[in-house]
């Protein structure tokens, strides 16, 4: 009877670890899902917060300059 008790012991802590294990993964989970599209963004291209900055503002004075352009002609 013991043995059987300590079986299910063993069985019910190792269930334990998993749902814990499962739990922090899916708040990590829930916490990148969290961030905004910028952050995301951030995530996945491997260069500096500064040089992205830079250059999504580079891309928006062309974007504006092009439009300029294109209303004069």
């Amino acid at each position: 009877m013991e043995e059987r008790k300590t079986g299910e012991f063993l069985e019910n802590e190792k269930t334990l670890k998993e749902l814990q294990e499962e739990n922090r993964r899916l708040q990590e989970e829930n916490e990148r899902l969290n961030r905004s599209i910028k952050e995301r963004l951030y995530d996945k291209i491997h260069v500096s917060v500064h040089t992205l900055d830079l250059f999504i503002a580079a891309m928006c004075v062309l974007f504006v300059v092009v439009v300029i352009m294109g209303m004069l002609k």
